[in-house]
């Protein structure tokens, strides 16, 4: 994948670079020298806003990327919090807290994560879970101690619950079509507006429309491989479950 987004942008490039000189013949430099001022006006409004636009949405998009790691290990925190109380449970509770959120662990690593790349979850998933948060909540303690344990394990189950929701809603949560329409046709616009400029080498005019083309071309390529955190070269991976299931498993 980033060996074919580096060929498109270089060849997008090239092309950019074609037309400096499919320019020239249309319409020589020296004609369009004579509007180099009016034309160095608009292309700041328009560079300035186009540039502020990718800005933001590259920034962005880099944050969802953090927030959904860090939300995979808020998920993984409440699963070892949930795993702690089932060790405070007597039997045969506390083996089935333990392997319910062991197998949630498992399936959520095996099972749902390559499914988060074509935007969907595990129905499994949604069981274990579903059974987990029914067997902490049927607990009734009496003992003060066991009191607040059972409360701190609701809270965690309710967390888990959350961050599940976050997880899953984030995988189908892209940039919006009408933001991809804008940054599309300002980068056309962005583009294609040097063009226009009078330079009286051609190749020095080719050699900044393959610059500034590769520059545009790349941070939407970043944007694109950035759009779904579990999917493209730079994703979200279940690191965070992996290390959980070892806690979980040391876990006397």
């Amino acid at each position: 994948m980033l060996v074919l987004d580096i060929l498109v942008a270089i060849a997008l490039a090239l092309l950019a670079a074609a037309g400096a000189y499919g320019m020239e013949k249309l319409m020589p430099a020296a004609r369009r020298e004579l509007h180099n001022d009016v034309i160095g006006f608009v292309y700041a409004v328009v560079g300035v806003a186009y540039a502020v636009l990718l800005g933001l949405v590259v920034v962005a998009t880099w944050n969802t990327l953090d927030q959904t790691r860090a939300n995979a290990y808020t998920e993984t925190d409440a699963l070892i919090q949930l795993d702690w109380y089932g060790h405070s449970l007597p039997q045969p509770q506390h083996a089935e807290v333990e392997g319910l959120v062991e197998e949630y662990t498992t399936v959520v690593i095996g099972a749902e994560w390559p499914l988060l790349a074509d935007q969907q979850d595990s129905p499994r998933a949604w069981a274990v879970y579903t059974q987990l948060r029914a067997v902490v909540q049927a607990q009734q303690p009496t003992a003060p101690a066991a009191v607040i344990r059972y409360q701190e394990a609701l809270q965690a189950s309710a967390q888990l619950g959350d961050a599940r929701r976050q997880r899953i809603a984030r995988a189908a949560e892209g940039v919006p079509a009408l933001l991809w329409t804008a940054l599309l046709l300002g980068g056309t616009i962005t583009i294609g507006f040097p063009l226009f400029f009078g330079m009286k080498s051609t190749a020095a005019h080719a050699l900044i429309m393959f610059c500034l083309t590769l520059l545009v071309v790349c941070l939407l390529l970043v944007v694109y491989e950035l759009e779904y955190p579990f999917r493209g070269i730079v994703t979200v991976g279940p690191e965070a479950f992996r290390l959980a299931l070892e806690r979980v498993r040391q876990l006397p």
